[in-house]
């Protein structure tokens, strides 16, 4: 059992930041100063900011159809992938398109009519076809990789990369009272928060989780000190309230501290550490081209959304930018891909968690029809992706692309061909 301190003694301690084990009677906080509690109570103001943050309105950009029960998990498949082998597989080759496997090898989606197929490497994804609505033919308008990934982001166009628009994680996320709105994992898109145009969005990065979890309390006496912290920041609250009237800022000060409290107590903290058993479900039946840190990130995403920690989750698999030995380089990272994606989507099914999770997977444009000198695939303005979850209707190929890997437009109701029709492109995904 820790000792009482005296008023002097906590004070100090606080302001040193070592207290943080000591159990303590609110009075003998009760008349410390704002500056006094600031300046040894980063850990705490830290908190206070982004529950600040996290208390959102209405975006001022984001339409009412994100809904905030929803959850979105964003997946750039960086560099620019080869939809031949992902969304797009051709029958046969052509005077424009080069095949460089039997379309045998191409997976039908399980549960759909269509004869149509995913790339050959994406047969454990291929069960969740009823899940999946697969997007061919989009009009990158660009083959910059800055450019292509910014476009998916944010529905803007722009090949300078200045663009004066939120990507659309943030305004999902704007929407957002979960204890987390977006999560960039390693390898996700940045999200454009940064534009006026949304309520506060909080991030944290991957690299920053770790000291985003050391700021809650990990001991019994650990978290009594800090609760006792908030209750002389609500009554102190309570009593400026009762003697000037309410505001807008003491309200938000009430509100932070209640977010705050319920984050302590539900042990927020252990839930965005990664354990052995978190991992299981990634570990059996792995092939041996998984990778620890994609496998850790797909892990993470899982338990955060199935403890409700978070709205939406950036995440990202590198090395598509195959302009040499295409077939050497593409077959481990889809194989990857595939074990992790379709794992993740089985545990969300499981969880009753995948209808409402949206998972979009994409990339900054195609790799060209024809192979190069060098047994690879150079930059393409037509691109792809894969949206499964969500509570989609799935089971379906939405747009065309011809013998030439360019996209048709198509009849918007009927999705067949039509030269009126709609021209797909990243705005249709949801920019």
């Amino acid at each position: 059992m820790s000792k009482k301190l005296s008023r002097d003694a906590l004070k100090q301690s606080i302001i040193s930041g070592t207290g943080h084990g000591h159990i303590c009677h609110p009075s003998q906080i009760d008349d410390l100063t704002r500056r006094e509690l600031l300046l040894g109570g980063s850990y705490l103001t830290g908190f206070a900011l982004a529950s600040q943050m996290l208390n959102t309105g209405t975006a001022m950009a984001a339409p009412s159809q994100y809904p905030v029960q929803r959850r979105l998990v964003w997946i750039n498949m960086s560099g620019g992938w080869d939809i031949l082998e992902a969304t797009d597989p051709k029958r046969a080759s052509t005077s424009g398109i080069d095949m460089v496997y039997d379309f045998g090898a191409a997976h039908r989606l399980t549960g759909s009519a269509s004869e149509d197929r995913i790339g050959r490497w994406l047969g454990r994804l291929a069960t969740h076809g009823s899940d999946m609505v697969v997007v061919r033919g989009m009009n990158m308008g660009t083959t910059s990789h800055m450019a292509g990934s910014i476009y998916m982001d944010t529905g803007v166009l722009s090949n300078t990369g200045t663009v004066n628009a939120a990507s659309i994680p943030a305004i999902v996320a704007s929407e957002s009272q979960a204890t987390i709105p977006i999560i960039q994992l390693n390898g996700g898109s940045d999200p454009r928060t940064d534009r006026g145009l949304l309520s506060p969005v909080s991030v944290v990065r991957a690299q920053n989780l770790d000291l985003y979890r050391s700021m809650y309390p990990e001991s019994k006496d650990e978290l009594d000190q800090k609760l006792m912290i908030l209750d002389h920041i609500k009554s102190s609250s309570e009593r400026l309230e009762a003697r000037t009237g309410a505001s807008d800022r003491l309200t938000a000060v009430k509100t932070a501290q209640e977010k705050i409290r319920v984050q302590f107590t539900d042990k927020v903290g252990s839930k965005l550490a990664l354990t052995d058993s978190d991992r299981a479900a990634f570990v059996a039946g792995a092939p041996n081209t998984v990778n620890g840190g994609a496998r850790d990130a797909f892990a993470l995403s899982l338990k955060l959304l199935t403890n409700n920690l978070v709205t939406c989750l950036n995440l990202g698999i590198g090395g598509f930018d195959t302009h040499a030995n295409q077939d050497r380089q593409m077959a481990p990272i889809m194989d990857s891909f595939d074990y992790l994606l379709a794992t993740f989507v089985a545990q969300l099914k499981a969880a009753n968690q995948l209808d409402n999770t949206l998972i979009v997977v994409y990339s900054d444009f195609g790799r060209t029809p024809k192979v190069n000198n060098s047994s690879g695939r150079d930059h393409w303005p037509v691109g792809g992706a894969l949206m499964i979850g969500g509570g989609i209707q799935g089971g379906r190929f939405v747009g065309v692309t011809d013998n030439d890997l360019r996209g048709l437009n198509i009849n918007a109701t009927t999705g067949a061909t039509d030269a009126a029709g709609l021209n797909l492109n990243p705005t249709h995904l949801g920019g």
